[in-house]
């Protein structure tokens, strides 16, 4: 988690608490319920009209990290949903992150008599730019001015996807173009323009002002749409220091400049639905792919989105392409698989969490999923932190340990260890909610909130005693530990411990 900037007293170098609970230290640890066996692969579940109240119950299928669409509902809606996911979240003592997505800038289309319009293949219409009723012949795109940037030649695609349209001379007030695939199409659908060179603004007025709420409200992770370059990365970090960055790859300029996202980015989500509509949709299976493996990587956490189990909206059961969708996705090594629709708006928001958590055990408790080779070194982060993750991961491997242990104060410790996927679950322990939180993104992770520890000694000590009395691991059993002396400075980890439990704790 590359980004994070640790708030410090030019006195002592210790962490402090900061004004708005960023860096509000956990005072009690508190029971933490195990609740049932969770996968390794986090579960993202969107919230919505279906899914509000039923949080908690989300959260006891699995939900890892409870995504709000900007886009939808009024600011104290959101606002009590936030608060009510922290109220579950705390009931229930299980850490859960909140990513909100902002909504960046909007392309549709703009108002047809009776609301649609049937596009037959070849006919005409004159493309005018705003977001008036259309009259006979004419279509208009409300898409800010992005209509001077289409040249003849260029495809225009209406409604999501549905249709679509050739570009084929300029004429006056407007475009020429011919429908190339017929479909019906409605008032205020989006659409894209994947051949033109258009500027969008990032982050957009409306963004600003999300952003602004975000940090008030809360949020852990804020998803950028329709981002294009890192630069647009690095404005929305300055506006929001606090928050992990989630890019979404929805656009084909996006792919073509995955580097430099990767290079700003916390974590990549592949928005397959309108990467969907960007670029041919057979290209889409292999591009996810390399996604996934360059952001790998590079060390970014990744969540796979859209339509994953987009038959449970009115079903129970998820259809067989589904399934092997999810379980793909999972082999393909992404952090995360998010829910959309099956949770925001669909009939049955509690069975899509519990059948993407099943399918998810399935697959890492498969033999397939345990033979998958080891994940090199990225070779781009030399730093002590990267070398004694590294040797913590393969030192549980050769002697078959089943669990490390990682002290952390900002989360980059566990994100290097999750990115080398051991066998080993790793459990990462921090006295900062915020942290906490953060690592609810990291597969492989289980965030745990511990209290505060003043040597290196009662890191071990307390956290050997914490994993027996919450049942996470058996006196006598062998533990990796990972940690940073001297303890609450961040990026100092420099410290790995092979530790039976139960055993005195000797360091000298």
């Amino acid at each position: 988690m590359k980004a994070v900037e640790v708030k410090r007293d030019s006195g002592d170098a210790t962490i402090q608490s900061v004004k708005d609970g960023v860096y509000e230290e956990v005072t009690d640890m508190g029971p933490e319920n195990s609740l049932e066996l969770r996968p390794r692969t986090k579960i993202v579940a969107t919230l919505g009209p279906a899914s509000a109240d039923k949080i908690g119950e989300l959260i006891e299928q699995g939900m890892s990290i409870a995504r709000i669409n900007f886009s939808h509902g009024d600011r104290e809606d959101l606002r009590e949903l936030i608060n009510n996911v922290r109220k579950e979240s705390k009931a229930r003592q299980s850490s859960v992150g909140i990513l909100c997505d902002l909504p960046g800038p909007k392309m549709r289309l703009g108002s047809f008599e009776g609301d649609s319009l049937e596009l037959a293949l070849d006919e005409e219409y004159v493309l005018r730019d705003g977001g008036e009723l259309a009259g006979e012949g004419e279509i208009y795109l409300d898409c800010g001015g992005a209509l001077s940037a289409v040249r003849p030649g260029d495809r225009v695609l209406v409604a999501d996807g549905a249709a679509e349209l050739i570009v084929e001379e300029y004429v006056e007030n407007g475009l020429k173009a011919r429908v190339s695939r017929a479909g019906r199409i409605a008032t205020r659908k989006g659409l894209h323009l994947p051949d033109s060179d258009i500027q969008y603004e990032l982050p957009t007025p409306a963004d600003r002002e999300w952003i602004e709420f975000a940090k008030e409200a809360g949020a852990d992770f804020l998803g950028v749409s329709f981002v294009g370059s890192g630069d647009d990365l690095i404005r929305i970090r300055a506006l929001a220091p606090d928050q992990l960055i989630i890019a979404k790859v929805e656009r084909r300029v996006a792919v073509e400049n995955l580097d430099s996202i990767l290079e700003h980015a916390d974590g990549l989500m592949i928005a397959r639905g309108d990467l969907g509509v960007e670029m041919d949709l057979e290209r889409l299976p292999i591009v996810q792919k390399d996604l996934l493996a360059a952001a790998l990587k590079a060390g970014c956490f990744t969540i796979t989105a859209t339509e994953m189990l987009e038959s449970m909206i009115t079903t129970t059961r998820p259809t067989r392409a589904e399934v092997t969708d999810v379980a793909n996705a999972i082999l393909d090594r992404t952090d995360g698989i998010m829910l959309s629709a099956e949770t925001a708006v669909g009939e049955n928001p509690l069975e899509a969490v519990r059948t993407m958590r099943n399918i998810a055990l399935a697959v890492e408790e498969s033999e397939r999923f345990q033979s998958l080779p080891d994940v090199e070194h990225a070779g781009a982060e030399v730093e002590t932190a990267d070398a004694v993750s590294m040797a913590a991961v393969q030192c549980a491997g050769v002697l078959g340990i089943e669990k490390i242990v990682c002290f952390s104060e900002t989360g980059n410790t566990a994100r290097l260890m999750s990115r080398y996927r051991p066998d080993a679950s790793i459990f990462g322990l921090s006295p900062l909610l915020k942290t906490v939180r953060w690592m609810t993104a990291l597969a492989n992770v289980r965030p745990v909130p511990v209290a505060r520890w003043s040597s290196l000694e009662d890191m071990l000590q307390e956290g050997s005693k914490m994993l027996i009395e919450r049942g996470y691991a058996e006196s006598g059993e062998l533990i990796v530990f990972v940690a940073g002396v001297p303890p609450g400075i961040a990026k100092t980890t420099n410290v790995m411990k092979v530790h039976r439990i139960g055993d005195p704790i000797r360091l000298s």
